[in-house]
């Protein structure tokens, strides 16, 4: 009974914080100018990388403290703001009117994803306890 209270109330905390994020990432969508176009999507998954890698290495250092933030923070918020459907339907998008920009975009967005949580995970190793 208690495992099942403790899904449940992850569950809540997930939905509550996927709402938060999704909300924040629609936030952005519709800034003026910029709010279409594929790089926000690309910031905003470069931001979540950035954010979901330097809490999991803070975490990994510091478990006790901040472990039951994480489905609400890191499955929550940060799932809920970044978007990989999105950024593949816009590189589908792009496919159609110019294929190099296309893969520019998808290239930029991953190496981008990979750089940001190579630095979010320093981050978090030095704000949780020191660098290993």
């Amino acid at each position: 009974m208690q495992k099942q209270r403790q899904i449940l109330s992850e569950l809540l905390l997930v939905g509550l914080g996927g709402g938060i994020g999704g909300s924040l990432r629609y936030a952005l969508s519709v800034i003026p100018i910029i709010g279409h176009l594929p790089i926000i999507t690309m910031g905003i998954n470069w931001l979540g990388a950035l954010l979901l890698a330097t809490l999991g290495a803070y975490l990994a250092r510091n478990s006790n403290h901040l472990a039951q933030w994480q489905p609400f923070i890191g499955t929550g918020i940060i799932g809920g703001f970044t978007t990989f459907s999105t950024m593949i339907l816009q590189f589908n998008q792009l496919l159609r009117n110019d294929v190099q920009v296309a893969w520019l975009y998808i290239l930029l967005t991953v190496f981008g994803g990979v750089v940001m949580v190579t630095i979010g995970q320093h981050i978090g190793r030095r704000i949780g306890g020191g660098a290993r």
